[in-house]
């Protein structure tokens, strides 16, 4: 499977997304409107889909998921980490790393780098993490759940970095890593 941009993985998904509501491809004239481009570039991005073996065309010239592509996408309904279950499209080659799940944003903790309350962001179960990855935490003695950036000190403490001016960042001594971010969605429409 060839690497997609940002852009064309957005369209993939969109196409895959409306297939699954509709039973059917979206047209060049839908993805044109979902994406506001003219018909052209909906064509050329369907076409540049085509080339990376996402999509295929019949015979007839009807448009399909690649088999091979398929394999590589799996639909996963994804539990939430405060309780309420969502739907998510996840990659294979991210959730091949182990079980992923959803918790939903309710502060502004990361509002400078775009993530507000009401995003729902998908994370990587895990324990561990790299210094300067988006974790959900908690430390050592509480159960808050904090939404940070981890970064490992040299004298072994630990910084958890929030993405908002207006916040301090918190050092200690033990953090719980609960998952390791690897998608934010935010929805537009209730």
């Amino acid at each position: 499977m060839k690497s997609l941009t940002k852009r064309q993985e957005e369209i993939l998904l969109y196409i895959i997304s409306d297939f699954q509501k509709t039973s059917r491809l979206p047209s060049i004239s839908d993805i044109a409107r979902e994406f506001s481009f003219n018909k052209r570039a909906a064509y050329e991005a369907v076409d540049a889909l085509i080339k990376k073996e996402c999509l295929k065309k019949t015979e007839k010239g009807e448009l399909l998921l690649s088999d091979d592509y398929r394999k590589h996408l799996i639909n996963i309904k994804i539990p939430s980490f405060n309780n309420a279950d969502k739907q998510c499209y996840v990659m294979l080659k991210d959730a091949e790393e182990g079980e992923c799940f959803s918790y939903t944003v309710s502060t502004d903790e990361m509002r400078n780098i775009g993530i507000m309350p009401g995003d729902e962001c998908i994370f990587l179960s895990c324990t561990s993490a790299k210094s300067g990855d988006i974790v959900l935490c908690s430390i050592e003695d509480s159960d808050s759940l904090m939404l940070r950036r981890l970064f490992m000190r040299t004298d072994g403490l630990f910084e958890l970095i929030p993405e908002n001016d207006t916040m301090g960042k918190t050092t200690a001594n033990k953090v719980i890593i609960h998952g390791r971010l690897i998608l934010s969605v935010r929805r537009y429409l209730g």
